[in-house]
């Protein structure tokens, strides 16, 4: 019997923000998108620290101006981040009926602060869960293997074949299948409600 969910945030939960701001920001400033988004995500060392929580937002900015060679405003390029980030009404809706259901929802998300806060403040959608972990606040993100994933599944409670973990990207799913946890690899609300 399942008790409880797991959800990714950014591309389950929300659009994926950084994909659309990867398109905007490599145009606006003339940049190739796969080497920006290797950057923004935890493929880059900058990008991985502040998932982490280990360097703040001026930090990951100066090592941006470094990597680019330009001369940016960190705060602007962070408002125009975190705007791409929108509810998916689907799987909002889904999370909603399944709470009525008794089920457990948390999320697990390599999160950083700025966003995280930004998305509280504006869509208010840490009421639709019962806790989670950002990686800001762990210290660790999903790519640095499954201790992130056994911190979540302890929030979770129960056994891992009592939790579903849902997220957008297969490695992550392949992860929570290795610890035993029913895992679905997100693509759409409709397949999702489908899986569930």
């Amino acid at each position: 019997m399942i008790k409880s969910i797991i959800f990714d945030l950014g591309g389950v939960y929300f659009t994926d923000g950084t994909k659309e701001a990867v398109k905007k920001i490599s145009k606006g400033y003339n940049l190739n998108s796969k080497e920006l988004a290797k950057f923004f995500g935890t493929k880059s060392k900058a990008g991985k620290q502040y998932r982490q929580g280990k360097i703040a937002s001026k930090q990951f900015w100066n090592e941006f101006e470094k990597k680019f060679k330009l001369n940016i405003n960190g705060e602007e390029l962070t408002k125009l981040w975190v705007s791409f980030y929108n509810p998916i009404e689907g799987t909002v809706s889904i999370i909603k009926k399944l709470r009525k259901k008794g089920i457990k929802i948390y999320f697990l998300s390599d999160n950083v602060k700025e966003r995280s806060e930004f998305l509280q403040a504006k869509f208010g959608f840490l009421e639709n869960f019962d806790g989670g972990v950002f990686s800001h606040k762990a210290g660790l993100t999903k790519s640095d293997g499954s201790k992130v994933f056994k911190i979540a599944l302890e929030k979770a409670g129960g056994m891992p074949h009592e939790v579903i973990f849902v997220d957008d990207k297969e490695d992550y799913v392949k992860t929570a299948k290795i610890l035993g946890m029913n895992a679905i690899h997100f693509k759409n609300a409709k397949q999702l409600k489908k899986e569930i």
